[in-house]
């Protein structure tokens, strides 16, 4: 196994990534999602004068006057009117206001009578609580740039423009494969020398939290016939393939040899990591086959550097950036690896875990993030600058 460098890695992988081909979803399924093209308004928006208060529209500036009721214009009516001279006509808050009117007084500031007001106090001004047609999106102006991942108030913005459908990068389709001898799902017995299964549940939450919603889970034994099997079985169908375990050189390590069996082309196996350092990436024609190690702390930090980009990078997002953060206090590695220790972010401070060993799940009670320490550094001081990437 001939071993790059954490940025080697990740330069190779991300450079086979292609973005999914765009489709046209449901604006109830888009949040999360890219949009694939600009996107325009159809409309004008208001697409007519419109009250911004409960009010009068009225054409005259006079106060102690009184104005003669001409009608009403409740929300949502399509009757046209046109104001007449000195009267006035009440409306409504996001209802039409009638052709003629200077502006629209608010409710507060006149005096009502059976048959028409008297302004009492008010500040006269020209387009006064008007929203003119267009004064909030003009149709055909582009509200969302391609690129953009869409959160609910712009989903709501479309849907408010009249938008039911836009065209988006999907989410990858994401086979799962479940690689080792010693695992036993969770709720079953568990006998000496066995081990609960986490990694399918891990996995498959943090996929949910990207918004994949297509994963299909396989289960297989230490064997190299299944497993190239599980790997033909996923590559017919997903757009992603991730395994776990049996990526290492032990005799009971068949992804590599599966992978190859399966048409697999390998980009690299092996990293100067820790942990993770067997971590393996093929490539299947477009599609892309990434085998992670077998402890669950492995697969988690694998997953957050060099999965997770890069099912961003298939829906059209850029990877989720760094942050920078100061030691809560010394440190000290042994060993010339890119080390990503476990440690948990409060006050812009980081404070390293205890648990580092890939099989020590108990520090995920209380980290919340990953802390890189450089390959060339191996004493880290009190208050220096590390980077940090959140859970």
């Amino acid at each position: 196994m001939t071993m790059i460098t954490v940025s080697e890695a990740k330069q190779l992988l991300f450079s086979k990534v292609r973005t999914l081909n765009p489709e046209i979803h449901p604006l109830t399924e888009s949040a999360g999602k890219v949009a694939a093209e600009d996107i325009k308004s159809p409309i004008n928006m208001p697409g007519f004068l419109q009250s911004s208060m409960d009010g009068y529209a009225v054409n005259s500036f006079a106060t102690d006057l009184f104005l003669p009721l001409q009608d009403e214009l409740p929300a949502g009516s399509n009757r046209s009117l046109t104001l007449q001279e000195g009267k006035a006509i009440k409306v409504f808050t996001g209802g039409p206001v009638p052709e003629g009117a200077s502006w629209v007084v608010q409710k507060e500031w006149v005096e009502e009578k059976a048959d028409g007001i008297i302004i009492r106090q008010a500040k006269p001004e020209t387009g006064l609580n008007i929203r003119m047609p267009g004064s909030s999106v003009q149709k055909d102006a582009v509200v969302i740039t391609r690129g953009t991942c869409l959160h609910a108030y712009q989903i709501a913005m479309l849907a408010n423009l009249g938008l039911t459908h836009i065209a988006v990068f999907p989410a990858p389709k994401i086979a799962l494969i479940i690689t080792g001898n010693e695992l036993v799902k969770p709720g079953d017995i568990l006998e000496y020398g066995q081990v609960y299964e986490s990694n399918s549940i891990g996995l498959t939450a943090a996929l949910k939290q990207l918004g994949i919603n297509q994963c299909q889970l396989q289960w297989v034994k230490d064997n190299l016939a299944e497993t190239k099997a599980a790997i033909d079985k996923a590559l017919l169908w997903a757009d992603l393939v991730l395994l776990t375990g049996g990526v290492s050189v032990g005799d009971y390590d068949f992804v590599a040899a599966a992978a190859q069996q399966a048409g697999v082309e390998t980009i690299f196996h092996g990293v100067k990591q820790k942990p993770g350092k067997p971590l393996f990436a093929g490539q299947y024609k477009q599609k892309l086959v990434i085998g992670l190690p077998g402890n669950p702390g492995s697969v988690l930090h694998c997953f957050q550097q060099y999965v997770k980009p890069v099912i961003q990078l298939t829906m059209g997002m850029q990877p989720t950036p760094s942050i920078q953060a100061r030691l809560a206090h010394d440190y000290e590695k042994n060993t010339p690896l890119d080390f990503f220790v476990k440690a948990s972010l409060l006050n812009r401070e980081v404070t390293i875990s205890a648990a580092q060993a890939s099989y020590q799940v108990s520090a995920f009670s209380e980290a919340n993030c990953w802390v890189e320490l450089p390959a060339n550094e191996f004493r880290f001081s009190k208050g220096q600058l590390v980077t940090v990437y959140l859970f």
